[in-house]
């Protein structure tokens, strides 16, 4: 064989490996070019899947919520306690009562310490309350009347007499003089007594989140504003009724205001700002 057949056989043969050199790098390309976009879709998924995790809102602890109410639940009965002894130490009985019930609207089965002290001072207050009751109220038809602290003080004011001391006759003419100025003086207002004073009964009701059924009410309208009103709640032990004061308030009808009076420092305080 010639030099030149030698030469060319081996530069065919060359021509050939190199041949399949390129082809076999074309197809791995191809498969890294597939399996890198591959790889890159599943991170970009991934991915998404991280950010819809780190965008979902965070699950609310169940039992810090109920924790924080009922710490909130003790400081309000703590609160209604530590107001009915400042009453009581003032030798305001019947508005130390009055705290106490309302107090006692609670469930207090978990908490033993303060309903032995609540039931304590409610036992010496109707002690007391039952040696103050007066034997002309037990006999009087104006059994309600004449516990009222607004009533009493406007009587005092128009008669000079305490309505303790009055007759059940002076009351009578008295009360009845006072509807008849009502009427008188309606002409005048923009809203007429009745419905300054129904107005003002229904706010309270529902500001003061107070049960009807269970205590009596005074409402009177004592200037062109103000709705002066007073819950009490009556108490009857051993043939002898008294009444507990829920509270004495008054209601701006125009402003929308209600205040409470503290019966310790004499000073209305306001329950409800304008809204």
């Amino acid at each position: 064989m010639s030099k030149r057949l030698v030469v060319l056989s081996a530069l065919l043969l060359s021509l050939g490996l190199s041949a399949c050199n390129e082809n076999t790098d074309e197809t791995v390309t191809d498969e890294e070019v597939n399996e890198t976009a591959v790889l890159d879709t599943a991170s970009a998924d991934s991915a998404e899947v991280d950010i819809q995790e780190d965008e979902s809102e965070p699950e609310l602890d169940e039992s810090v919520e109920i924790e924080e109410s009922q710490q909130d639940k003790i400081e309000q009965l703590n609160q209604l306690l530590k107001q009915a002894e400042k009453q009581y130490q003032a030798e305001q009985f019947d508005a130390a009562a009055g705290t106490l019930s309302k107090l006692f609207q609670y469930d207090l089965s978990e908490y033993d310490e303060l309903a032995e002290k609540a039931e304590n001072l409610k036992a010496n207050i109707q002690s007391i309350q039952a040696e103050k009751a007066d034997s002309t109220l037990q006999e009087s038809v104006f059994k309600e009347e004449r516990q009222s602290a607004i009533l009493s003080e406007e009587f005092l004011t128009a008669t000079g007499q305490r309505i303790e001391d009055a007759s059940d006759e002076d009351l009578a003419d008295w009360i009845s003089e006072k509807e008849a100025q009502a009427i008188t003086d309606d002409s005048e207002r923009e809203w007429t007594k009745e419905e300054a004073e129904n107005y003002a009964f229904d706010q309270l009701m529902i500001l003061e989140d107070l049960n009807y059924e269970n205590y009596f009410f005074f409402v009177n309208m004592t200037a062109e504003d103000w709705v002066q009103l007073e819950a009490r709640e009556a108490i009857e032990r051993d043939g002898v009724s008294w009444s507990n004061l829920i509270g004495l308030y008054r209601y701006n009808v125009y402003s929308d205001e209600l205040q409470k009076l503290d019966t310790v420092t004499g000073e209305y305080e306001t329950v409800q700002n304008p809204s």
